[in-house]
């Protein structure tokens, strides 16, 4: 195993530990090994884990706890990084990175990132997060309980954001990890359903975008969501 994935590990369980990991959810590419391991490692999820480790603060403003996140990582050998600019923190190793992610909230927030004190962290608002609302499930890793989105939701926001990457070597990662994933998932019948479902909840703006993406990145999908229109 490479040292990356020792470290991510690591960290994972000391979150568990403190509690923090209650308050988080797993996104990103890292979410590919959970799939694996819940698909009995199927050869059509991608294995690409990267630098980043990005997890979610869904619910900012309901946690209850106090918790040093920071003081977590830095007993990991993470070193904080303030960007100057705009205040926004994340979490540096030379083999990983950790940022924090919470929903956009709009209301002329702009770009300054919410700051979240009962974790000692603030997180950078982004928009279409929410679309993993109501769609989470979890999995055990040795004693740790990872929370991370249905495959089906990873899926349809992957289709949403991935334009949106400012480096093109990670849109063109996005795009392939949301295609093999989203083509894999249609061999499932529960997965078929839950693509439905989720699709059908999206604001109409969201379902355009992704069908949109499809129709130039995805024959197989783009006909799936074609032909079960409700």
């Amino acid at each position: 195993m490479k040292k990356k994935d020792n470290l991510f590990f690591l960290t994972i369980e000391a979150l568990h530990r403190s509690g923090a990991l209650d308050e988080l959810i797993l996104i990103g590419s890292w979410c590919h090994y959970f799939y694996r391991g819940y698909f009995n490692d199927a050869p059509e999820i991608p294995a690409v884990r990267t630098l980043d480790i990005d997890f979610l603060v869904p619910n900012p403003r309901n946690i209850k706890k106090t918790i040093n996140i920071p003081k977590i990582l830095e007993s990991l050998g993470f070193d904080r990084m303030q960007n100057s600019m705009t205040g926004y923190t994340k979490y540096v190793h030379p083999e990983l990175e950790v940022e924090f992610l919470t929903p956009d909230l709009g209301r002329g927030h702009g770009s300054k990132p919410y700051e979240i004190p009962e974790l000692h962290i603030n997180a950078q608002g982004l928009r279409y997060l929410n679309l993993f609302k109501g769609h989470i499930t979890t999995v055990k890793y040795r004693t740790s309980e990872v929370r991370l989105p249905e495959p089906a939701a990873y899926v349809l926001h992957k289709f949403i954001v991935f334009e949106r990457r400012a480096k093109k070597e990670k849109m063109k990662r996005d795009l392939k990890a949301a295609k093999d994933i989203g083509e894999f998932l249609l061999k499932d019948a529960k997965q078929r359903a839950q693509l439905k479902t989720i699709f059908a909840e999206l604001p109409k703006k969201w379902q355009k975008t992704i069908i949109n993406n499809l129709k130039k990145h995805s024959t197989t999908l783009y006909n799936f969501f074609i032909n079960n229109k409700t």
